[in-house]
């Protein structure tokens, strides 16, 4: 029996793209970053998913709101995470050409 190289990724790398040969890499995350955007990105959707299961129906006005502001806060941390990256340019931060 064989197994497609696919069903043999481990759950971890199954979306993972791999890089193409001679790409130029422009900006550069830490493992901290990459966790913390993870972990937002999670947050994100695991609120977004209540919201969209309960409709607004089965949650009071307190409960909503709550979720929308931990939406609304998850996503603008996403945004600085995001904007400090795109600040930490490889190759001391000079304009990388167009590939």
């Amino acid at each position: 029996m064989t197994t497609s190289k696919a069903s043999r990724r481990s759950p971890k790398t199954a979306g993972v793209i791999a890089a193409r040969p001679g790409a130029t890499y422009a900006f550069g995350a830490t493992l901290a970053q990459i966790d913390r955007c993870h972990q937002l990105l999670r947050t994100i959707s695991a609120h977004s998913d209540m919201v969209a299961v309960c409709a607004g129906a089965q949650l009071d006005d307190a409960s909503l709101s709550t979720l929308g502001e931990s939406i609304f806060a998850a996503a603008h941390e996403v945004r600085v995470l995001v904007d400090t990256i795109y600040a930490q340019r490889l190759r001391g931060g000079e304009p990388l050409e167009e590939g």
